[in-house]
Parts: C-alpha cells; sequence; structure tokens
C-alpha cells in the first residue's frame, strides 16, 4: 500500500502582520507609564509560562531592562502551574529551552513547587505560587489566544496566567478540579482574587498573526483585564490558522509537543477534544490521526498523545511517563494520556491508519500532513485534494504531485 507516490504542496496565503517585538514591548511599556506605578528599589517579579511563544525571551528580557532603568530589581518567576512536572527543575528547564535564564535575560530566574492559600469572591480559596508573596509588584506577561479544552470570555491570556499559571501546582490542580464545564466560571473568579490579593502593577499581551509572529503587544492596567481580553480573544479567535478542508480521512501530524500546543495538538486544528462528556467539534471531521514524533522542546511530556489513533514507537519510547501523567491528573483529562496504536515506523503507521478506514484506496484517501498544528502555513496533501485545494483563493499550489521519501520506515523530505 503507497498512499505518498502523489502528494502535492500547498501553502496557506495569510497575511504577514509581524512587527519588531522588542521594540514594540518597550514602547507599550513607557506608553503605560510602568515607571510612575513601580516603587522605587522595589522587587517586581515577571511572569514567565510553559508555552513557546514567539519572541517570549525578549519581550521578557525587554521588560526586565525597562524595570532596571525604573530603578527597580526584576525577578522571572516561572508560572506554569502544574507543567514542569510539578517540580522546581522541571519549571526552570523549560523556561531554559525557551532562552529564559539568568544569563540570557539578566536577572535571576526563580521556580517553586508551593502554593498558599488566597480568598476570592465570597470566601472561595484559591491557591498562588508561594514566591508570588514575596515582591512588591508582579508584571503579567501572556499570549491571548483561543483554548485547547474549553471556549468562554476568558481563554488562554492575563486572567488564565493570574489564575493558573500563578497559582503553581496546588492552583492548577484546584482549577481543574472543578470540571471543565466549570473553567469559564472559575478562571476569572480565581484571576479576581489575584488581581486583589498581590500587587499587580501591569500586564502585557500578546497578539500572534496566523503565521504565529508577534503582531501586537499591549500594556493593560489591572483593572482592564477583563475588558481588554475580552476584545483580543475575539481578534485572535478570526487570526486563528485552521486546516483548510473539513473532511480529512488521515491527519499526519509530524511532531507533537507542549511547545506547540499545551495539548501537544492544538484541538481547535484537530477536531478533537477528548473530554469525557464533552462533545466533539463537527469541523474539521478527520476520522484517524497519526502522531510520528514528539519534540525535543516537550520535554518528554506526550500529553495529548491519547488524541492520536496511531503512532511510532519512537514517540512511545521518548514520552516521559512521570511528567505526561502529572499533566493528565492535573487537567483531568486522561483522555488525552492514553497511548493509541503504536506500530514500528511512520510508513507502517501511516499504512495502518489508511487500512483501517475500510474499503478506501490509496488514491482515494483524503490525507493531509502537517509539521504540527503550530506552522500551517505549509502543508502536504494527497492527490484527492489537489481539486479543492486549487479551487480554494487562500491557497497556493506550491508543487505538482511527488512521491514522498522514507528512511528506513521514516519521513525523510522536509516541507
Amino acid at each position: 500500500m503507497n498512499c505518498f507516490s502523489s502528494m502535492v504542496l500547498v501553502q496557506q496565503l495569510f497575511a504577514d502582520r509581524k512587527i519588531p517585538a522588542e521594540s514594540a514591548a518597550r514602547h507599550a511599556l513607557e506608553e503605560a507609564g510602568l515607571i510612575n506605578l513601580l516603587a522605587p528599589g522595589s522587587r517586581v517579579a515577571i511572569t514567565a509560562g510553559s508555552r513557546g511563544i514567539k519572541n517570549i525571551a525578549g519581550i521578557i528580557k525587554t521588560t526586565a531592562d525597562y524595570i532596571l532603568s525604573c530603578g527597580c530589581s526584576p525577578y522571572i518567576l516561572a508560572s506554569m502551574g502544574s507543567h514542569g512536572g510539578g517540580t522546581v527543575s522541571g519549571q526552570l528547564a523549560i523556561l531554559g529551552g525557551l532562552g529564559i535564564t539568568e544569563d540570557q535575560i539578566g536577572c535571576p530566574v526563580l521556580a517553586s513547587d508551593q502554593s498558599l492559600p488566597l480568598r476570592g469572591e465570597n470566601g472561595r480559596v484559591f491557591y498562588v505560587n508561594s514566591l508570588a508573596f514575596d515582591f512588591d509588584h508582579i508584571i503579567v506577561i501572556n499570549r491571548i489566544k483561543p483554548h485547547t479544552s474549553f471556549h468562554g470570555p476568558f481563554e488562554s491570556g492575563l486572567m488564565k496566567m493570574s489564575a493558573v499559571g500563578l497559582g503553581g501546582p496546588a492552583g492548577a490542580s484546584l482549577i481543574h478540579s472543578q470540571g471543565v464545564q466549570s473553567l469559564p466560571g472559575i478562571i476569572p473568579q480565581a484571576a479576581r482574587a489575584v488581581l486583589k490579593g498581590l500587587p499587580i502593577a501591569l500586564g502585557v499581551a500578546i497578539l500572534e498573526d496566523s503565521f504565529e509572529n508577534t503582531m501586537l503587544i499591549k500594556a493593560v492596567p489591572p483593572s482592564l483585564f477583563e475588558e481588554t481580553e475580552r476584545e483580543l480573544l475575539a481578534e485572535a479567535r478570526k487570526l486563528l490558522p485552521g486546516i483548510p478542508f473539513e473532511d480529512i480521512d488521515v491527519l499526519v501530524v509530524d511532531e507533537i509537543g507542549k511547545n506547540f500546543s499545551g495539548t501537544g495538538m492544538d484541538t481547535n486544528v484537530i477536531g478533537r477534544l477528548r473530554i469525557q462528556g464533552v462533545p466533539e467539534p463537527a469541523v474539521p471531521s478527520v476520522k484517524r490521526i497519526v502522531a510520528l514524533g514528539l519534540a525535543a522542546d516537550s520535554r518528554g511530556n506526550g500529553y495529548g498523545i491519547g488524541l492520536a489513533d496511531f503512532t511510532t514507537r519512537r514517540l512511545v519510547e521518548s514520552i516521559d511517563c512521570r511528567a505526561m501523567h502529572l499533566n493528565a491528573m492535573t487537567s483531568t483529562f486522561i483522555q488525552r494520556a492514553m497511548l493509541p496504536m503504536s506500530l514500528p515506523d511512520d510508513l507502517t503507521a501511516i499504512n495502518a491508519a489508511v487500512k483501517s478506514l475500510g474499503n478506501v484506496g490509496p488514491e482515494e484517501v483524503r490525507l493531509v500532513r502537517i509539521r504540527n498544528t503550530l506552522q500551517l502555513d505549509r502543508l502536504l496533501v494527497s492527490r484527492s485534494l489537489a481539486g479543492e485545494a486549487r479551487q480554494n483563493k487562500s491557497l497556493k499550489i506550491l508543487k505538482d504531485p511527488f512521491p514522498i521519501s522514507f528512511g528506513p520506515g521514516n519521513i525523510i523530505d522536509p516541507f
């Protein structure tokens, strides 16, 4: 069986809205009058999450440098809930992989696996990273983006960073334990408790274009977190890239990983949630998903592998089960950590996925191959989808049908 004798290379025609991130960050801080918000000589924490946000190290360094210029002492505070295995070393390793280290940023990078209680509305108790109470001011930095597990007025952004990122392992666990249906309500409750109980000086919201390049950096006062995030999330939804076909037989994902999405594969892209009791999205409709490899930057956390139907032994062997299981248990979405059918290599796994469709011939299968769910500007499609691609004005054919090359069973050709 050979599904790869005639693949077509396609480009999605996204608008490039990239801006120089570091100068934009400094301009935002100056325009917000940060210098007037910080007490001279104060200790200022800058939140740093686990997401692979484009230019995040430069944005954080610019913020730290600006704080220094204000006569204050900046510190980076690891703010990633239970990611990094919930350990200090794991959190610091994730930040190091993002280029966020003391040597590179020029200020101390701190992490803690301890959380302290904080009372919110109606006396409800939440938890916050214990180190957060040691600072005179805190600057919350995060990208505004649709979430991969729930939808509401606040998804991934400043509110979630305040509630879950700053919550540490205990805070993240408490919030997720309420169930996915409760997340749209409990996240703003927890964020409001943090905004009231901690010295949040400013938020720095990042918006990315469809290429995942920085297109906007906006400094937001705490009183406007909710209003501003609602507006930016609506814009982010319009910019979120996807797969330009609604009906797909087999989706091949070269790499999954936490550096691409909190769920390894962005559920908004693949059309799967795998959350017990929650209906699956109607589009895109993907019959089989094949995950080939785990990105090195995911540091063994294979969370999201359960979204696939087939995978390779090399991916399974690269998983750090402790990190993945902790992630799944904290989120409560345990199906996302369940292992799919594991095959010896890429070719065998993809062919197995096609064969499992039943009476669909190799030349008829509607197959799409992507690098990951973050980089969707280029994709490979089977010949059966080439006609639709040519009729889509948002797509451009870069290379007519050509065969895909394999090494010892594994794909070796680049996009």
